[in-house]
């Protein structure tokens, strides 16, 4: 399960990575206000679930060791 959730992170970093170079690359001439916005919104959540993510494989790092 841990394996399974650091390679979903791994995944999810690459993404969000990529999409802020992307963001950094635009301007408001290739990109309308609502899709910058959007795609600010997208990252914002990529980044809560990353840390979600985080916990997780924390967590259960944790209650490995307990046993």
């Amino acid at each position: 399960m841990i394996k399974k959730l650091e390679k979903e992170l791994k995944k999810l970093n690459i993404k969000r990575a990529k999409l802020s170079k992307f963001l950094s690359k635009q301007n408001k001439k290739t990109l309308s206000a609502n899709q910058r916005t959007l795609l600010f919104e997208q990252k914002q959540a990529m980044a809560k679930y990353a840390k979600v993510l985080k916990l997780r494989i924390k967590d259960l790092k944790e209650a490995k060791n307990e046993f």
